[in-house]
């Protein structure tokens, strides 16, 4: 019998330093080892921060860093832990709530903080992501809806005039059809292109920091400021795909 119905071995994916020059250049956080196609089966593994990377012309996502509910508890909100794939006893950061799940504060291996992810309050969430980063020595780390133009100041002064004039609209059309963005967990028509999420720096001059976008049906994130701690972008991440 020939072994034209014989599958090719799938290859061997060891893991990556979650840290070279810089860190990675996208990740995504999840399960996904290789996304199903017309001809193959998905793969799967451990939740991870995994890097996009090309075998034999396939891509894959390869683990970086492992994700782990902090002593397997199961606390609402939950912490994280998040230790290098390729050398598991290494920790690299963890996620401890604080007030009730409205802020994560993410500590180094010693206990040291790096920054903190925090919750938009209800207030701010008509024109802002729901989950931006704080780091010391640098301003607030937001992302906003992309029809939220303009400085902090001049969209808040906007958002007031919009609800007095039309609140109504504004949050049964405009919202809507934002939220409709698959990364905030609505419906996407196929032939709908669903934009960037960008985090940036607040204030006068604002600089881009972290961008959300989709590779293949996968969510991935890409971190551009040079100064931003991966390890904070990680744990937003974490959180928002949680």
């Amino acid at each position: 019998m020939g072994i034209l119905g014989r599958k090719k071995d799938e290859p061997t994916i060891d893991p990556v330093p979650w840290a070279g020059s810089g860190g990675p250049d996208w990740f995504t956080i999840g399960d996904v080892l290789r996304p199903a196609t017309f001809r193959r089966k998905a793969l799967t593994g451990e939740r991870a921060v995994r890097v996009p990377t090309m075998r034999d012309g396939v891509r894959y996502f390869v683990p970086a860093a492992l994700v782990s509910s902090a002593d397997g508890a199961h606390s609402e909100p939950p912490s994280y832990e998040l230790h290098e794939a390729a050398q598991p006893g290494n920790l690299l950061c963890a996620l401890t709530p604080v007030k009730g799940g409205a802020r994560y504060r993410v500590t180094d291996a010693q206990g040291d903080e790096l920054g903190l992810v925090c919750r938009t309050p209800a207030a701010k969430r008509t024109i802002q992501h729901g989950w931006w980063l704080q780091q010391p020595g640098h301003p607030d780390i937001v992302a906003r809806y992309h029809w939220a133009k303009g400085t902090a100041k001049e969209i808040a002064t906007r958002g007031k005039e919009k609800a007095v004039r039309a609140a109504g609209q504004l949050v049964g059309s405009v919202v809507d059809s934002v939220l409709s963005f698959g990364a905030e967990g609505g419906d996407q028509s196929s032939s709908y292109t669903p934009k960037p999420v960008t985090w940036r720096t607040e204030g006068d001059e604002e600089t881009v920091v972290l961008t959300l976008g989709h590779l293949e049906g996968v969510t991935v994130y890409q971190p551009h400021a040079d100064w931003l701690d991966r390890r904070l972008a990680f744990a937003l991440a974490v959180v928002r795909e949680t």
